[in-house]
């Protein structure tokens, strides 16, 4: 159910922020894109709106988490944050489209092989900082992933939505499985069996539903895309052999399944030995990973309107 929340395009929040159009909306908020003008300066911004309330904590996650990645190239710029009239903002850098919106701007409706690959490398990356800087996602599926909407980040691709993030459970100096059952977190589509199981969801949960929208993206389906109810989903998960899952992948995603399965919570995953995958299919493909995402020019028109 999205948020009921009274905003509309052409209101201005704090004498500063024009709000342009909706993004998306959600249970507790909506997101807007907004033009920031004081004095000479002009620029495109998000805002992320949602009810002042104190059981609400998402939006502190978001600032806690861009604040803390403000050095890396992969997470949003924090810009500024506080409370107008009986709701909270945070302002962020505008960012471009979502994985799920470039997958499903025309046929086939699924990313090729050099685009699954190099969007692989980054995706692992970003995780990889994330984690390391203390933080599990919770939440990961193509909508979270989009990509830079400037000349000077077009082919970034960003983490974005951290309003489930939590940070990685430690005791006495060392990485700990915390006993306690939990309620689900995630997306049914994309969730690790261990989030249908309500077992806490660490790191290498964040990789297992990286891979399955890896093989959505690709594929186009995943083999529990028809089924509605939790029960079935996770079934599906339990009784789908990952030859099944894996049918159509390049062979080597099987070697990085067997390896994100065999995880526990405390666990560092080798991120390294993952990409090192990644990079010996594109060899044996002979793709070029450096190369730009097919979409960049379709976007650069668009991206030269954006005051950088």
């Amino acid at each position: 159910m999205a948020a009921s929340i009274p905003f509309k395009t052409g209101d201005v929040i704090k004498q500063s922020y024009t709000l342009q159009m909706l993004i998306g909306s959600g249970t507790f908020g909506v997101i807007y894109s907004a033009l920031y003008k004081t004095g000479d300066i002009c620029k495109h911004v998000a805002i992320k709106l949602e009810k002042n309330n104190p059981q609400f904590t998402l939006q502190t996650n978001e600032i806690m988490i861009m604040k803390k990645m403000v050095e890396s190239n992969h997470f949003a710029k924090f810009y500024q944050c506080g409370t107008f009239k009986e709701y909270k903002y945070v302002v962020m850098e505008h960012l471009g489209p979502s994985l799920l919106m470039l997958a499903n701007r025309k046929k086939p409706y699924k990313f090729s092989l050099l685009q699954l690959l190099k969007f692989a490398v980054q995706a692992l990356r970003t995780l990889q900082e994330l984690h390391e800087a203390g933080f599990v996602h919770r939440d990961v599926k193509p909508d979270n992933f989009v990509i830079g909407n400037s000349l000077q980040n077009a082919g970034t691709v960003f983490l974005i939505d951290f309003g489930l993030c939590k940070k990685i459970h430690m005791q006495n100096g060392k990485i700990v499985k915390p006993q306690n059952p939990g309620s689900f977190r995630g997306t049914l589509r994309y969730a690790s069996p261990n989030a249908h199981m309500r077992i806490e969801i660490g790191r290498q949960d964040d990789i297992i539903s990286l891979l399955y929208m890896m093989v959505e993206i690709h594929i186009g389906r995943l083999p529990w895309s028809d089924a509605s109810s939790e029960d079935d989903i996770f079934r599906l998960k339990q009784t789908t052999q990952p030859e099944i899952l894996l049918n159509k992948m390049p062979a080597v995603f099987q070697q990085f399944y067997n390896y994100i399965f065999t995880l526990n919570y405390e666990d560092d995953p080798n991120y390294d030995q993952l990409v090192e995958y990644i990079n010996y299919e594109a060899k044996q493909n002979g793709l070029n990973l450096d190369s730009s995402f097919e979409w960049e020019k379709e976007l650069k028109n668009q991206r030269a309107n954006v005051i950088k």
